[in-house]
């Protein structure tokens, strides 16, 4: 009952926790010495933080209360679809992890990067979600391009090159 309740409350509490942290943030902030030398002192961007914080809390508690009111769905049937496509998903990501690793020398860090990332893409995305599975392979090749460069290049730290 508990963990429901704090389910349909989350975004709610999450937002006044911010919200309290942001008004101690932002009382916090005048604490800073002022500087008469320079127009903008030191204290001016924390109290600028604070004060966008507090909007965004405010938009977080807006969010929650929304959430609460449009909350029903039964409960016992969303939690069993949740932990069995959880555990689903657990396994799986397991799985193309050790295939990841294990193929990484034969294929090589990019290509098996890009493949691994591209799986990725549909395993973690939401079952409601339709994947563009064009940006979905363009986002998994430069990825993978660009932290081969990253680490050859910069770091000069070799990487499986395999049939590349």
């Amino acid at each position: 009952m508990k963990e429901q309740l704090f389910k349909k409350y989350k975004e709610l509490i999450i937002g006044i926790v911010i919200i309290i942290f942001a008004i101690v943030y932002f009382i916090g902030s005048f604490s800073i010495k002022q500087n008469k030398v320079v127009s903008i002192g030191a204290e001016f961007m924390p109290r600028l933080y604070g004060l966008i914080l507090f909007i965004l809390a405010l938009l977080q508690i807006y969010k929650g209360l929304i959430y609460v009111k449009k909350y029903k769905i039964t409960e016992e049937k969303f939690k069993a679809e949740e932990d069995n496509k959880d555990t689903k998903n657990v396994i799986l990501t397991f799985l193309l992890i050790l295939l990841y690793i294990s193929t990484m020398e034969v294929l090589g860090f990019i290509l098996s990067s890009a493949l691994f990332l591209f799986v990725m893409s549909f395993l973690l995305s939401p079952a409601n979600a339709k994947v563009n599975n064009y940006l979905s392979m363009i986002y998994s090749i430069i990825l993978s391009i660009c932290i081969y460069v990253l680490f050859h290049n910069f770091m000069f730290m070799p990487l499986p090159k395999g049939i590349i």
